[in-house]
């Protein structure tokens, strides 16, 4: 059986590692989001979502008590 040209295993197509990390995202599958934002990194593409996920305290703001 030939080998492929590039071994490398992780996948380099943007939009489908967009749209893995939404899906990550979604299913709270903290791992598969963690890979994803990397191989985006990888390219390049840095990620910020604007939600409670991302937010300190859960969106509360910095001195929510």
């Amino acid at each position: 059986m030939p080998h492929p040209a590039n071994p490398d295993p992780r996948p380099s197509d943007p939009p489908f590692l967009f749209v893995t990390l939404l899906a990550a995202r979604k299913a709270g599958d903290r791992m598969l989001e963690s890979l994803a934002r990397d191989w985006l990194a990888e390219a390049g593409i840095r990620v910020v979502f604007a939600d409670a996920l991302d937010a300190p305290l859960g969106g509360r703001g910095e001195h929510a008590r």
